[in-house]
């Protein structure tokens, strides 16, 4: 896991306090649910090369999280002081800090080693809804007994035998079967765009500002013009029924599983009864006082008169239609 962090230069003792604080309730966030490397990285602002209050104070509560500081070289030219860090939960083979020339900090890098995590394979059990006959799940429907659910005055009941009655039928319409997720991949990239982006990385190495950004702006609309020619070969190939398994992973895709409430139909029930009174009691006789509101001054342009259905027919034939006012 890599943690970006920036801590803004301000230096009372107050302040640093408060940003350790929160920066150690962080640190117990990431600890508690990450058991691999963690490299924090970033400007933190306080000189490290130092033994202020303030370099202690952090030093302490790394060595509280066992976390090793790793550069031990300048990082801020004007000043000769350490203000850029790179923290790590594991020792590392090399640490330094390089020139940077449109910065006034240094380059801080360390090379560790981490074991090859290949994700586990994942397969996801789903059902063939285009292939759905509705005719025959509604025949089947209807010769349910559905005299359970309407004897019963529990909602949890009426919805295990919901359950219970649709499921097998979804289960020899619709059969469930077993499919593979695949990893996301890079984007395809064509060798002419692979040569752009070698180009790319040996002009930030030399330090020609100017030809990398030029660079990266072909790369980034290289690799738009890969991937949309891409896309148009995988709906050629795939023809009209594979449209969306096509162009779904770029326009609409999955997003990460959320976790459901663990919560009855009864206690939703009364989640949502509540919201009144709650709000009730929450708005207190105490509260900012409203702005009073004017009352409403009229002119008397506009009044509002009877009219009968032949007034309205000659009031409508008078109007013109939207080719004369053309």
């Amino acid at each position: 896991m890599v943690c970006a962090v920036y801590r803004p230069p301000i230096q009372t003792q107050a302040r640093v306090t408060a940003d350790l604080a929160e920066l150690e309730q962080q640190l117990q966030y990431i600890l508690t649910r990450h058991s691999g490397p963690i490299v924090i990285a970033g400007d933190i602002n306080i000189n490290m090369k130092t033994d202020s209050a303030a370099a202690e104070q952090f030093r302490q509560l790394l060595r509280g999280y066992s976390l090793q500081q790793h550069t031990t070289e300048p990082t801020f030219r004007a000043s000769g002081s350490i203000i850029d860090v790179i923290i790590t939960n594991q020792s590392v083979d090399r640490a330094g800090v390089v020139h940077c020339d449109y910065s006034p900090h240094n380059w801080s890098r360390v090379l560790l080693s981490v074991s090859d995590q290949r994700p586990q394979p994942c397969t996801i059990a789903t059902r063939c809804w285009s292939r759905f006959d509705a005719d025959e799940a509604n025949r089947q429907l209807t010769e349910v007994d559905w005299t359970p659910v309407y004897a019963s005055d529990s909602p949890e009941e009426q919805w295990d035998y919901l359950l219970a009655v649709t499921r097998p039928i979804l289960d020899i319409l619709l059969p469930e079967r077993r499919v593979r997720v695949r990893n996301p991949v890079a984007p395809p990239v064509t060798d002419a765009t692979k040569e752009l982006m070698a180009q790319r990385r040996a002009a930030l190495r030399d330090g020609h500002i100017d030809t990398y950004k030029q660079l990266n702006r072909q790369v980034r609309s290289a690799i738009r013009r890969d991937t949309r020619e891409e896309l148009e070969r995988r709906v050629d190939r795939a023809g009209p029924s594979g449209l969306w398994r096509s162009v779904q992973p770029i326009v609409a895709p999955k997003r990460s599983d959320r976790s459901t409430p663990a919560a009855d139909a009864d206690e939703l029930n009364r989640f949502f009864v509540e919201v009144g009174p709650r709000t009730a009691r929450q708005v207190t006789a105490a509260g900012p006082e409203l702005p009073t509101r004017l009352p409403r001054v009229s002119t008397g342009a506009f009044q509002v008169t009877p009219i009968c259905p032949d007034d309205l027919r000659r009031v409508v034939g008078r109007m013109r239609s939207s080719k004369d006012d053309a």
